[in-house]
C-alpha cells in the first residue's frame, strides 16, 4: 500500500492486496494488542480506573496499566487503519467530509489514551493529576462510540468489496459524461481565457474598471458553458417538431387526450413527445397501445386512431377514469394501502432508535461515562467530564486561533481551522453522551413514573393517528364545498383554488414535531433497558429485517404504478369482428428499452422527470432539483449524464428493474407526492417521507456509472435494493450527486410542462399543452418554464399577444345573460403563438415557431362545457390533489382539450388568424366537433361494452 492511500485515503485507495492486506494487519494488531492484555494483565477494572471510579487502587492496577499500553497500540492502530479503510470505500463528499472527523477523532482518541496511561503511571496517588487522566479517558471512550463501528464498517466493507462487488462499466457507445460545471470541476477554455493575467499592469484608475470587466467577462462565459452543457442530449435530431404535455394529473391525462385526438395529424408528424405527470398518463397509454413489442397477431395498432373519440380505448379510460378508487372496497383499499405504508415506515424508522438505545445502555454499563440511578434520581456531571469538555473547547480555541495567524501559509492554516472544527464537534459528542443523554434518561424515567399505563399505551397509537390523519390531509388538502360555498358568494363567479394553507401547515408540522419527540423519546428510554437480553435480541432482529426491506415497496409508489398502469396500460385486439380491450397484466414487466421504443409513424415518447440535489450547488436557482428523462434510447440528464436504457436495465436488479419500465416511468414522472418537491415545503416533504404517504423512486445515477473507476475495487455495484439509508436520506433532505441512485420525483418539481426538454433537442415548432392550475393573472407554469429556459439554455421567447389567454379578457356578455356568471372566466382566446430564439451555444443561433393552448375557458366552448364550468366554479383548475374523476369530469375536460386542440391547429396553419374566436358571439355556440374516428364494439370482460358515442 502507497504512503498516499494513508495519507489521502479518499483520493488514492490501494489495489485489492493492499486493501486487504492493511484491513487484516488491522485485525491481527487490534488482537494480539487484546490477548497480551488479557492473558498477561491481573484482572483488575481498567476502565474504573481510567474514569477515577476505583479508590483506592489494587496492587496490580500498576501491571495492568503497564500491559494496557500494549493494547492500547493494537486497538489505536486498528482504529486508524480501519477509519482509513473506511474512506477508501466512500466517494460522495458527505461521507468522505465525516469520514474524516471520525479519522481525526480515532487520533485524538488514541492520544489521549496514552496521555491518560502516562499520567497514570507518573502520580497514581494524587488526586488532580488522576482527574486529568479521567477527563483524557473520558474523551476517548466517547469517541470509541463513534470510531469503533466506523472501523468495523470500514474493515468488513473492504473484505467483502475485493472479494464480491465489481465495478460497473460502462462504455463508451453507452454513456455520456455530464460537461464540467462546478468550482471543483476542471474549467473551460473560455474562462480559462478570461482568468489570464494582463501583460501589464493597469495604471490605478482603471483597475476598478479592468475589474469589473473581467468580472463581466468570467460571468458571460460560464453561463456560456452551463448553456452549452444544457444541450448535451445524445442522438439529439435538431430542427424537428415537438409536443409537450403538461403535468396535472387525471386532469391533465384527460385535456391531452382531447388535445392529441383533434392535432393527431400534426402529432403523427412530430419526432418528439414530452410528457410530465398526468401528460405521461396519455402518452404512455398511446406508447403501450401501439408498440409491438410482444403484440399478438390480432393487435389493432393505428397511430391514426388510437385513443380517438368512440373508440374502445377511450371507453376503457372513462370507465375507470377514477382510478386510484373507482368503488367503496378500493377506497377503503387504499386507505389501508396508506396505514401499511404508514406503519411500516415508522417501525423502519423507529428500529434504529430502539437498536442505538440498546447499543448505548449496555456501553454505559461496560464504560460508566455517567450515572444512570436505577430511580428517578438527579445528578451533577462528574468532574473528569467537565474537565474533559474544557480541555476541547480550549484547544478548539487555541487551534482555530493558530489557523487565523498563520492564514498566509495556505496548507498549515487550512489543517488547522479544519482540526478545530472537528474538535468542536467532539465536544459536542462528549457533552452528549456525558451531560445531556444521561439528564434525558433521568427526566424520561420521571415522567414515565409519574404517568399510568393507559397513558403510555395511548400516546404511541395516538401519534401514528395523527400522523395518519396529517398524512391523509396534505394529499387530500381541497374542500371542494368551502369553495363552491365561496364561488357563490362572489359577484363575478372567479375562485381562486386556495387550501387551508395555514392549517394545513400547522398541522403539518405539528404531527413533524410530535414523531421526532417520539423517537427521541424511544431511544433514551431503550438506554435503561440493556440488561434485557430479550429487548436486546428482539431489536436487532427487528431493525435488521426492517433494514433489509426494499424502501420504496413501502411508499405508496408501486400501489400508484399498478392503479395508473391499470387504467391507462392497455392494448386493443380484434377478435370475432369486434375490437375489445386487453389491460396489460398487472404483473407486467413493460421493459422502457423494448416497450418504450417508437412506434411506427409515431414521434419518441420521453417521460420528463426530476432527479432530487441538495446542499451542493448544482441545481437551478430556486430549485433542489435538475432534469431526468427517461426514454427507450437514453435515461439521465445533462447535468447527471446520461446512460443507454438498455444498458441500464442489465445492470440493476429486479426492484429497480420494475421503474425501468413504461408503467415505472409514468408513475415516477407524476411522482407529485413526494419526499423532495423542488420548491416544496420542507414540512410537507419530511411528513411524506415519514408516513410513507410519499412517491417517487430510487433509480440508478447515470454519473456514479460513468465516473466509477473502471478496474477499481472501492466503488461498489448498484445496490440489489432501496435499504434503509435512502429512507434516512429522504426524511433528512440528503440526495447527493455523486451517490449511487439518484431520488427521482415528478417533472413538474422541475418544469410542469415538459416544454424545456423540447428547447433542449432544438426543435423547430412545438406545440405545448399547458394543463396546470395557475391562479390568474399569468400563466405560472408557463413563465417558470421560460424562465428555467433562459437560465439554463440562454433560450428567449416573444409572445405575439402574451395576454389574450388570461381568464377575463374576452368581452363580457350582457348581464342579464344566462352565461354571464361566466364573464370573469372567460378568456380571449386560449392560445398563445411565439417565436424562439435560440443562441449560439446551441449548436446553431437560430429561431422556432412555439404554439401555447391554455386550459382555460373562452367563449366558443360548446354548451355543455360552458353549462358543466358554470355549475362547478373550480373548472378547469381543480385540484391536482383531487384524483377522484367521474364520467361528467373526465368528459367535460376531454371536450375541452378537443376543442383547445382544434383552435391549436388553426393557429398553427394560420397564425394571423389566431384571433378567430368572436367574442361577441354568445356562449355555448358550437365548434367544429372531432369525428370518431371507428366506432366501439366490445366484448365481455375485460371485453367491456361500450356506448356508441361515449364522448
Amino acid at each position: 500500500m502507497g504512503l498516499q492511500a494513508f495519507l489521502r485515503p479518499a483520493e488514492h485507495e490501494p489495489g485489492k492486496a493492499g486493501a486487504v492486506a492493511t484491513t487484516t494487519l488491522a485485525v491481527l494488531l487490534a488482537a494480539a494488542g487484546l490477548a497480551g492484555y488479557f492473558t498477561r494483565a491481573p484482572r483488575v477494572d481498567l476502565i474504573g480506573i481510567q474514569l477515577h471510579l476505583v479508590e483506592p487502587l489494587s496492587p496490580g492496577s500498576v501491571r495492568a496499566l503497564w500491559w494496557s499500553i500494549a493494547a492500547l497500540t493494537g486497538v489505536g492502530a486498528a482504529l486508524l487503519l480501519g477509519t482509513t479503510a473506511a474512506l477508501w470505500t466512500v466517494w460522495t463528499a458527505r461521507a468522505i467530509s465525516a469520514l474524516r472527523f471520525v479519522r481525526t477523532i480515532a487520533g485524538v482518541a488514541v492520544l489521549a489514551a496514552g496521555a491518560a496511561t502516562i499520567v497514570l503511571l507518573a502520580a497514581e496517588p494524587d488526586w488532580w493529576p488522576r482527574e486529568l487522566a479521567a477527563a483524557a479517558a473520558v474523551i476517548t471512550w466517547s469517541a470509541m462510540v463513534v470510531t469503533g463501528p466506523v472501523a468495523a464498517y470500514g474493515i468488513l466493507v473492504t473484505w467483502y468489496r475485493c472479494a464480491f462487488t465489481p465495478a460497473q462499466r460502462i462504455g463508451r457507445t453507452d454513456g455520456q459524461a455530464c460537461a464540467p460545471l462546478n468550482e471543483d470541476d476542471p474549467p473551460s477554455p473560455d474562462v480559462l481565457r478570461f482568468a489570464a493575467a494582463p501583460a501589464e499592469a493597469p495604471a490605478p484608475q482603471d483597475q476598478d474598471r479592468d475589474r469589473d470587466r473581467d468580472r463581466d467577462r468570467d460571468r458571460e462565459a460560464r453561463d456560456a458553458q452551463r448553456w452549452r452543457r444544457g444541450y448535451q442530449v445524445p442522438e439529439v435530431e435538431p430542427h424537428a417538431v415537438g409536443f409537450c404535455l403538461s403535468g396535472g394529473g387525471i386532469r391533465a391525462a384527460s385535456i391531452a387526450m382531447g388535445v392529441l385526438q383533434s392535432m393527431r395529424a400534426r402529432l403523427l408528424g412530430a419526432r418528439y413527445l414530452v410528457s410530465v405527470s398526468g401528460g405521461g398518463f396519455t402518452s404512455g397509454a398511446l406508447q403501450q397501445l401501439l408498440t409491438d413489442t410482444d403484440a399478438p397477431a390480432d393487435a389493432v395498432r393505428d397511430p391514426e386512431t388510437a385513443f380517438g373519440p368512440g373508440t374502445v380505448e377511450e371507453d376503457f379510460v372513462r370507465r375507470h377514469v377514477s382510478y386510484l378508487a373507482g368503488t367503496p372496497a378500493e377506497m377503503f383499499t387504499a386507505l389501508g394501502v396508506l396505514a401499511r405504508g404508514l406503519l411500516l415506515s415508522l417501525a423502519a424508522l423507529f428500529a434504529p432508535a430502539v437498536v442505538l438505545g440498546v447499543f448505548l445502555g449496555r456501553y454505559y454499563e461496560i464504560v460508566p461515562l455517567a450515572a444512570l440511578p436505577a430511580g428517578p434520581v438527579f445528578a451533577t456531571p462528574r468532574m473528569a467530564a467537565l474537565l474533559a469538555l474544557g480541555a476541547l473547547a480550549l484547544s478548539a480555541l487555541l487551534t482555530s486561533l493558530a489557523g487565523r495567524a498563520l492564514r498566509r501559509r495556505g496548507t498549515v492554516a487550512g489543517i488547522l481551522r479544519r482540526l478545530s472544527a472537528r474538535l468542536a464537534v467532539l465536544m459536542g459528542l462528549v457533552a452528549v453522551l456525558t451531560v445531556v443523554l444521561p439528564l434525558l434518561v433521568r427526566l424520561v424515567r420521571l415522567m414515565l413514573a409519574q404517568t399510568s399505563v393507559g397513558v403510555q399505551v395511548a400516546a404511541p397509537a395516538g401519534t401514528v393517528v395523527l400522523a395518519y390523519l396529517a398524512a391523509l390531509g396534505s394529499i387530500l388538502w381541497r374542500n371542494r364545498e368551502k369553495l363552491e360555498a365561496a364561488a357563490k358568494s362572489t359577484k363575478d363567479g372567479i375562485v381562486a383554488a386556495i387550501p387551508n394553507s395555514l392549517l394545513q401547515l400547522l398541522l403539518v408540522m405539528l404531527t413533524t414535531t410530535v414523531l421526532a419527540l417520539a423517537w427521541l423519546l424511544l431511544l433514551v428510554a431503550m438506554v435503561g433497558t440493556g440488561k434485557a437480553d430479550a429487548v436486546v435480541w428482539t431489536s436487532v432482529g427487528l431493525g435488521v429485517v426492517l433494514g433489509l426491506f426494499d424502501q420504496t415497496s413501502l411508499s405508496l409508489h408501486p400501489f400508484y404504478r399498478e392503479r395508473v398502469a391499470g387504467t391507462f396500460a392497455l392494448r386493443t385486439v380484434r377478435r370475432r369482428g369486434h375490437e375489445i380491450v386487453v389491460p396489460y397484466p398487472s404483473t407486467g414487466t413493460s421493459t422502457l428499452s423494448t416497450y418504450g421504443k417508437r412506434p411506427r409513424s409515431f414521434p419518441e415518447v420521453i417521460f420528463a422527470a426530476a432527479a432530487n440535489l441538495t446542499g451542493e450547488g448544482r441545481t437551478p436557482p430556486g430549485l433542489n432539483c435538475v432534469s431526468y428523462t427517461l426514454s427507450a434510447d437514453w435515461v439521465g440528464g445533462p447535468d447527471v449524464g446520461w446512460v443507454r436504457t438498455g444498458k441500464l436495465e442489465g445492470l440493476v436488479r429486479n426492484r429497480l428493474r420494475r421503474d425501468l419500465t413504461v408503467q415505472g416511468a409514468v408513475a415516477v414522472s407524476g411522482a407529485a407526492f413526494a419526499s423532495a418537491m423542488g420548491r416544496g415545503a420542507r414540512w410537507f416533504q419530511v411528513l411524506f417521507a415519514v408516513s410513507g404517504a410519499r412517491l417517487g423512486a430510487w433509480l440508478p445515477n447515470p454519473h456514479f456509472l460513468l465516473t466509477a473507476k473502471r478496474n477499481g475495487w472501492a466503488y461498489p455495484g448498484l445496490p440489489r435494493a432501496r435499504r434503509l439509508p435512502y429512507l434516512v436520506r429522504e426524511v433528512l433532505g440528503l440526495h447527493s450527486y455523486s451517490d449511487r441512485l439518484l431520488h427521482v420525483t415528478d417533472g413538474g418539481h422541475y418544469d410542469n410542462l415538459g416544454l424545456v426538454e423540447l428547447l433542449r433537442r432544438r426543435c423547430a415548432e412545438i406545440y405545448c399543452v399547458d394543463a396546470g392550475v395557475n391562479a390568474p393573472p399569468g400563466a405560472t407554469s408557463l413563465s417558470d418554464a421560460l424562465t428555467l429556459a433562459r437560465q439554463e439554455l440562454g433560450v428567449e421567447v416573444e409572445f405575439d399577444k402574451p395576454w389574450q389567454i388570461e381568464p377575463g379578457t374576452a368581452k363580457p356578455l350582457n348581464p342579464g345573460h344566462p352565461m354571464s356568471v361566466l364573464d370573469g372566466r372567460l378568456a380571449e382566446c386560449p392560445v398563445l403563438t411565439g417565436t424562439i430564439h435560440y443562441p449560439a451555444e446551441s449548436g446553431q443561433k437560430t429561431t422556432g415557431k412555439l404554439v401555447v393552448g391554455k386550459a382555460v375557458l373562452w367563449p366558443r366552448l360548446p354548451y355543455s362545457v360552458l353549462a358543466y364550468a358554470a355549475h362547478q366554479p373550480e373548472f378547469p383548475h381543480e385540484s391536482t390533489g383531487d384524483q377522484f374523476f367521474d364520467d361528467g369530469r373526465f368528459t367535460a375536460y376531454t371536450e375541452l382539450g378537443r376543442r383547445l386542440g382544434t383552435v391549436m391547429e388553426h393557429t398553427a396553419e394560420s397564425p394571423a388568424t389566431a384571433d378567430s374566436t368572436d367574442s361577441t358571439e354568445p356562449p355555448g355556440s358550437p365548434g367544429e366537433a372531432a369525428e370518431p374516428a371507428r366506432p366501439v364494439t366490445t366484448g365481455p370482460e375485460p371485453e367491456r361494452l361500450g356506448p356508441a358515442a361515449a364522448s
